[in-house]
């Protein structure tokens, strides 16, 4: 199988709440679910009863998630999540979900996803329509998402006027590979080998939605990034992943494409 180093990790992301800001890290546990505590947490509308993304509520990415403490190797680790104007909050404190719910102006609860079976109890509450049915992930696609610098430099070419910042992308691991067109389209038939023994599989090309246009942090709201890759590029920027080997990653490991 041929073999050759396609770039470096440059920046490795997690995001503990679905949609809200996320942080970033030097090395992660890469498991068969993804990397480590990413998108354990999520935001529920009650009064529709769906999970809240960003595509549609643009003010969640005012909001910032991170660990304290290893998800992977401390029982007391928890998510907090910073609130506009600097608050904290813990996203399993009693209170959290009544102060989200009083900052979105609607009813929403903080979810964890589920691993147990759903108790006899739940399902009859379920059947009822009296809750909602527990999810075992928050992802939209799949566990892994990858992105690489020559395909923003591409875009940022393209748009000279707009920052094409890779925290609009929200990938888990951004990928230096130096410049040219959209990189990822020649590694969807291969496998990407990082560090020691990470191998990531499945890759299909990642359609970008409105989340890349909102503002967050010092990026303003810049409508050009969607329309810039829809035009040159059907909106696909990046790929969605599965983990066919699970091990540690780490900025500056090497990745490789092995076709």
């Amino acid at each position: 199988m041929p073999r050759c180093q396609v770039g470096l990790v440059q920046a490795l992301w997690r995001y503990p709440v679905k949609s809200l800001r996320g942080e970033s890290l030097d090395a992660t546990l890469v498991a068969e679910n993804g990397v480590a505590g990413d998108r354990v947490w999520a935001l529920r509308e009650l009064d529709r009863g769906g999970i809240m993304s960003a595509r549609t509520w643009a003010a969640m990415l005012d909001l910032n998630a991170t660990w304290q403490g290893d998800p992977t190797s401390d029982a007391a680790a928890r998510v907090y999540i910073e609130l506009p104007g600097g608050n904290t909050i813990c996203a399993d404190d009693p209170d959290a979900s009544r102060v989200l719910s009083d900052l979105f102006r609607r009813k929403v609860r903080l979810e964890r996803i589920r691993t147990e079976r759903i108790t006899p109890e739940e399902l009859e509450a379920v059947l009822r329509g009296e809750a909602f049915p527990p999810r075992r992930d928050f992802f939209d696609e799949d566990v892994m998402h990858l992105i690489a610098s020559g395909t923003l430099d591409h875009l940022r070419s393209l748009r000279p006027g707009s920052d094409f910042d890779p925290r609009r992308f929200r990938a888990n691991v951004y990928i230096d590979t130096g410049s040219g067109g959209f990189i990822e389209d020649q590694w969807l038939d291969g496998v990407l080998e990082i560090g020691e023994s990470v191998r990531i599989a499945g890759m299909r090309p990642s359609i970008r939605c409105a989340i890349t246009t909102h503002a967050q942090s010092d990026l303003p709201r810049d409508v050009a990034i969607l329309r810039t890759a829809w035009q040159h590029h059907q909106a696909y920027v990046g790929v969605f992943a599965s983990v066919a080997a699970p091990g540690k990653i780490r900025v500056g490991d090497p990745v490789v494409l092995a076709t």
